[in-house]
């Protein structure tokens, strides 16, 4: 849920509580207030009662009006005054009405009588329940305007945090460029749009330092590496060697050619990082694979494999030389890593190509892809299908591992 349709939620909802919870407060206030005025109207006919008493002598006549009755009843002892509610029978609306009543004592010549004063309490619920209805009316309202005031205020309002992120997603590390946010009048999103542009900066002037140390240093690793590897050619030629040292210099040699694959690799992916690679054309995948086991017949041989290519026509569009290369990289790890005289087995869907090789256990899925990762059987760089995931990243392929029945499974989704 986006944060504004959160605060919405929360800001209408807590206004509509605490609105309810204050009209049924207003509620049972105004029906005692006004409860408190009826019975200050029953004081008042109590003590003309009173009064007259007093004066004549004797009761005052009872009377039956509309909204009032008095009457008067002989006791045998005296009793406290008291109020109370009652609903009585209105005869001539021929309906119960709610009424509030007043008894008290009155000593007329000795003889204790009981006055009680009613009076209708239904104006005084009529107007209880119009007020209420009024003020539920003016909840309603207030609520509506809150909703609306908040979709739109408070939308304009959040427009600033919009534009920043609208900023931050077009923004793109490959192709940088200055993130021109807008001065607001809220200080927090020029604080946020102020952090944003000194983080992004930091981020482009690291990013930019990484990738020319990438780059340089693997350039120029090639020329000492070239110069050692012929070095080293011409020493293997030495007749005078002993074998012990021949042994150690192909040691040397061993390293240094893995040293100039790893080299070789890191700049490949630099330059794919770069995006220097952007001459595309059309490859039709299965002469490119063709091409690749003939390639590798004399390995493929070696090892006593045998290739099954059922890869059909297929043709994509891509850069040549990255379409070798993941093809190549895939070839050559289900070629390396499987045993002598097993199948290494190739098949093209509508849109797809799998590559599998016979395996001893599954391969990490979470990190078989990570830059330097190998397993304990592989004796490789580590950046064969680290590459292979950063060319189908730049062409939105989908690249899926899974081990079934001791096979190993690779799947490009073009």
């Amino acid at each position: 849920m986006k944060l504004q349709a959160q605060y919405n939620k929360i800001s209408v909802v807590s206004s509509v509580i605490v609105l309810l919870i204050a009209a049924i407060g207003y509620y049972f206030l105004l029906h005692y207030v006004l409860t408190e005025q009826l019975d200050e109207t029953l004081r008042v006919e109590q003590v003309e009662i009173q009064d007259f008493v007093r004066t004549n002598h004797s009761l005052p006549p009872a009377t039956t009006y509309k909204d009032q009755k008095i009457a008067f009843e002989k006791m045998d002892t005296d009793f406290p005054q008291r109020f109370s509610t009652l609903t009585l029978y209105d005869t001539a609306g021929k309906e119960n009405e709610l009424s509030r009543q007043l008894i008290f004592p009155v000593l007329v010549n000795g003889q204790v009588y009981a006055a009680s004063v009613t009076k209708s309490q239904e104006a005084t619920e009529e107007m209880i329940g119009l007020i209420l209805l009024i003020t539920l009316g003016l909840i309603v309202l207030l609520s509506g305007l809150l909703f609306f005031a908040n979709r739109f205020l408070v939308k304009r309002l959040w427009k600033p945090f919009r534009t920043t992120l609208a900023l931050i997603r077009n923004f793109d590390l490959d192709a940088p460029s200055p993130i021109k946010m807008e001065k607001t009048s809220i200080n927090e999103f020029n604080d946020l749009n102020e952090s944003i542009n000194t983080m992004t900066d930091k981020v482009v002037k690291d990013y930019k330092s990484l990738k020319h140390f990438t780059d340089h240093a693997s350039h120029e690793m090639q020329t000492p590496l070239a110069i050692v590897n012929s070095k080293l050619d011409l020493l293997i030629q030495d007749p005078e060697l002993s074998e012990k040292n021949l042994q150690h210099l192909q040691s040397i040699y061993n390293a240094v050619e893995k040293m100039s694959k790893l080299s070789q690799s890191l700049l490949l992916l630099t330059k794919i990082d770069n995006k220097q690679f952007y001459e595309s054309q059309s490859i039709d995948i299965h002469s490119l694979v063709k091409n690749k086991i003939q390639e590798l017949d004399e390995w493929i041989q070696e090892k006593s494999l045998v290739i099954n290519n059922q890869v059909n026509d297929l043709e994509i569009t891509m850069n040549r030389q990255l379409a070798d290369t993941l093809i190549s990289n895939l070839v050559i790890n289900a070629i390396k890593h499987s045993r002598p005289y097993s199948c290494v087995r190739l098949l093209s869907g509508e849109r797809s190509i799998t590559i599998s090789n016979p395996g001893v256990s599954a391969l990490d899925r979470h990190r078989i892809f990570d830059r330097f990762w190998k397993s304990e059987y592989s004796d490789g760089t580590g950046l064969g299908l680290a590459i292979v995931k950063r060319i189908c990243e730049q062409y939105d392929f989908s690249l899926e591992y899974e081990f079934e029945d001791e096979d190993h499974f690779f799947t490009i989704v073009f």
